[in-house]
């Protein structure tokens, strides 16, 4: 089928995500719009979509309407592709005014939200067996004060959803850390005037590589249609970031309990399950649920599983993709944040140079370069130029 007859996909925010899973759709010869309100940044210069700007990205209603209005002009149901929590939360509240003109890739509201809200999430997996890191919930100060003489440290807060005085103060860091008591009432002093709902949690020991996922899509009836594991290497900043480097790594348990945690949730469309090993017990802790395309996910396309662009088959209902078996070993590394985590390992004595070295052998992908998509990579390397070396790996 030539492209021009297929429904347009619509992919929301144009970072190191939304660029994967703009990749992984217009490669299929999928007609792809990506908004952003930031299209010069490298990962938005991408060949593989149409780029539309949208100014108040953030603020919610505007967005809403640029879709609406888009939507109108589609010849046919458009697939909107959320790449955030921000944008996954709109749409899924909004999905009523969208749903004339689009299919969704996300569950029904009530299981968007229990991925969104870790208190929801949390309580919820106590009371269905899952096991989970030590775990409170604290909003008065005399609670705080009891959670501090019975938490296992080091421990980390942070916030059931980040509000928005979060996300503007914070861009960049979902948590917090505490390493004693002194440390955690300090942080609750810090934090509580901005963010009234927090997570106090023991900090699972270990380091990025005892981190786990899974990344699945499930039909209506919450059946599996496809499933990829494997784990993290590295993240940045290292121990609270996000995935500089994993690997595929095929687990049958984290599959199989992947598969059964979205069941209990009655979850469908594409997801992803994120577990921490914990080895002073070796069970493999439940850390959250996404009901989004996860940072890495593109490494699950570069082993034979497009599980973004099953995904929109399905929804359209075109005949769905063969996908291999999930056995090969790759390598997802994202070129830039990997070069800052990898310099914190190397500075912190974490990681010696041969061994950082070795982390790169083996067949890889990467997330930003590629060879029929060159322009997001040419863009990174006149940013990494343009600026102080020293600044760039602060920045």
């Amino acid at each position: 089928m030539h492209s021009d007859a297929l429904p347009v996909a619509v992919v929301l925010g144009l970072g190191q995500n939304g660029l994967a899973t703009v990749r992984s759709l217009g490669r299929q010869g999928v007609p792809v719009i990506g908004i952003d309100r930031n299209l010069k940044q490298y990962t938005a210069r991408t060949r593989y979509c149409r780029r539309l700007l949208c100014a108040d990205f953030k603020s919610g209603e505007g967005l809403v309407d640029l879709l609406v209005n888009l939507g109108k002009r589609l010849p046919q149901r458009g697939v909107l592709f959320p790449s955030g929590d921000f944008s996954l939360e709109l749409l899924s509240e909004k999905r009523q005014r969208l749903e004339p003109y689009y299919h969704f890739s996300f569950p029904e509201k009530k299981i968007v939200r229990l991925t969104l809200d870790k208190q929801l999430f949390y309580r919820f997996a106590e009371l269905k067996g899952f096991a989970i890191p030590q775990t409170f919930f604290a909003q008065s100060d005399e609670e705080w004060r009891g959670i501090a003489d019975q938490v296992r440290f080091p421990c980390i807060v942070k916030p059931f959803q980040p509000n928005l005085g979060w996300r503007q103060l914070f861009p960049d860091q979902k948590l917090f850390t505490a390493k004693s008591r002194e440390d955690l009432l300090k942080v609750q002093n810090q934090l509580m005037p901005l963010h009234k709902d927090l997570i106090i949690q023991e900090r699972i020991p270990g380091g990025d590589d005892r981190l786990f996922f899974s990344l699945a899509y499930l039909d209506k009836a919450s059946r599996p249609m496809g499933i990829f594991t494997g784990r993290k290497l590295r993240q940045y900043p290292p121990d609270y970031g996000t995935s500089s480097m994993a690997e595929s790594l095929w687990n049958p348990w984290i599959a199989s309990k992947s598969i059964e945690i979205l069941q209990a949730m009655e979850f469908t469309g594409y997801g992803s399950v994120e577990f921490r090993l914990d080895i002073r017990d070796q069970a493999y802790k439940v850390i959250e649920v996404t009901a989004r395309t996860w940072f890495p996910h593109g490494i699950s396309t570069a082993c034979g599983q497009n599980l973004t662009y099953l995904a929109y088959c399905h929804l359209v209902g075109l005949p769905l993709p063969e996908l291999s078996e999930s056995r090969c070993s790759v390598k997802w590394i994202h070129e830039e944040r990997d070069l800052r985590s990898s310099l914190d390992y190397l500075l912190a004595g974490r990681m010696t140079i041969r061994e950082w070295l070795s982390s790169y052998r083996g067949k890889k992908t990467l997330a930003i370069s590629a060879r029929d998509d060159p322009a997001p990579a040419l863009h990174l390397l006149a940013h990494m130029l343009s600026v102080p070396w020293r600044r760039f790996l602060s920045d």
